[in-house]
C-alpha cells in the first residue's frame, strides 16, 4: 500500500508518551497516511506499545526492524527515509501531540506550492505549542519563544541557525530524493532538510500551531542537541569562546557535507558561498567578520548576529 502521505516516526524509550502521539496520528482528519515507525533499541515498554498499535492498524503501520541500534535520532530518520514510498512525508517525534487538522493543512500547502514549482523539492513547516511534560501550555508560539524569523529562510541565514523543527515539517519526494542518505556531518536530520531545500527549492511557513511539543528531561528537542550538551561553562571556555568555534566547526562540517551532495545541481553563486562559510572554520578575526558580513551569515535576531560578530 502506498499512500499519500508517510509519517515516519523515531522512537526510543518513549513509553511515556508514545500511545497518545500514536492516537493523535489516527484521530488526523486526512486519513490516507501510512505510519513507518523504527526504533534505536529501547529498554522500556516501547517495543510492546508500537505491537499494540501495529495490530490495531496492520495495514497502516510498518515496523521496521533491523540490527541497528542507537543510530541517534538523524540516523533514526535517515533510515526511515529509506523506507518511504509516498509523494509527501511528514516527521513525528514520539513525545508529541498533533493538532487533528495538522496533516491536513500542510498537505494542502505544499500541494498548492507544487502547482507553482512542479519540479522542486519543497519543505513546509508550521508553529508549535511549546508545553511541558503534562502538555500544560508554557508558550502558544515556539516560533515566537524562540525569536525565528520565518521570513529569511535563504540558505545563508540557514547555514548558521536553523528555523524549521522537523516535526512540524511535510515535505515532497523530489526533497526526499535529493536529501537522501543523510550525511553522518549533519547535526540533525531537520537541519539538514532545510538547507538543502534552501539550496534546491522551496521553503514556506505555515503560520499556524499544529502541535503541542514537549520538551522535557528525557526528550531529543533541540535543547538537548549533542552540541549544546558538550558546551564548557568555564569562564576560559567563555573567554576564548571555545564553545563558539566548536559549534562553528559542527556548522561547517555539516556545509561540506551538503555540497559534498548538492554540488552537480548547484549554481556557481552558490557554491562560492558554501565554499566561504565553510572557511570560516579556518579563518579568524577581521576576515571571518567580513565573510560573514558578506554572505549574510546571520542568526534570528539583531543581537545574536552582533554576538557573533564579536565572537569572531
Amino acid at each position: 500500500m502506498t499512500a499519500k502521505v508517510d509519517i515516519l516516526l523515531a522512537t526510543y524509550n518513549g513509553e511515556k508518551f508514545l500511545d497518545e502521539q500514536l492516537a493523535s496520528l489516527f484521530n488526523q482528519e486526512m486519513k490516507d497516511f501510512m505510519i513507518y515507525i523504527r526504533d534505536d533499541g529501547s529498554t522500556d515498554q516501547t517495543l510492546n506499545i508500537i505491537s499494540k498499535w501495529k495490530g490495531l492498524y496492520p495495514l497502516q503501520v510498518t515496523f521496521i526492524e533491523d540490527k541497528k541500534k542507537n543510530l541517534g535520532p538523524t540516523m533514526n530518520f535517515n533510515e526511515l527515509m529509506l523506507h518511504s514510498k509516498a509523494p509527501y512525508i511528514c516527521f513525528s517525534d514520539q513525545d508529541d501531540k498533533w493538532l487533528p487538522n495538522k496533516l491536513s493543512l500542510q498537505l494542502e500547502k505544499i500541494q498548492s506550492l507544487e502547482k507553482k514549482y512542479p519540479r522542486q523539492g519543497i519543505l513546509v513547516f508550521s508553529d508549535l505549542i511549546f508545553c511541558d511534560a503534562d502538555l500544560n501550555v508554557v508558550c502558544p508560539s515556539l516560533i515566537d519563544k524562540d525569536r525565528l524569523n520565518c521570513t529569511s529562510l535563504g540558505a545563508n541565514r540557514l547555514l548558521m541557525q536553523n528555523v524549521p523543527y522537523g516535526c512540524a515539517s511535510i515535505i515532497n519526494r523530489i526533497l526526499l530524493e535529493t536529501a537522501i542518505p543523510i550525511d553522518s556531518r549533519a547535526l540533525l536530520h531537520d537541519h539538514w532538510l532545510a538547507i538543502i531545500a534552501a539550496l534546491t527549492g522551496q521553503i514556506a511557513y505555515l503560520d499556524e500551531a499544529l502541535i503541542y511539543h514537549r520538551v522535557h528531561d528525557s526528550n531529543c528537542s533541540r535543547a538537548k542537541s549533542i552540541h549544546k550538551l558538550e558546551a564548557k561553562d568555564t569562564l576560559v571556555s567563555k573567554v576564548n569562546n571555545e564553545n563558539f568555534n566548536h559549534y562553528l566547526k559542527k556548522l561547517t562540517l555539516q556545509a561540506e557535507a551538503v555540497l559534498d551532495t548538492c554540488k552537480p545541481i548547484l549554481e556557481e553563486n552558490q557554491i562560492v558561498m558554501l565554499d566561504e562559510f565553510i572557511s570560516l572554520s579556518s579563518t579568524r578575526g577581521l576576515k571571518r567578520k567580513w565573510l560573514i558580513l558578506k554572505n549574510k551569515f546571520f542568526k534570528n535576531t539583531f543581537f545574536n548576529t552582533v554576538k557573533i560578530l564579536v565572537r569572531a
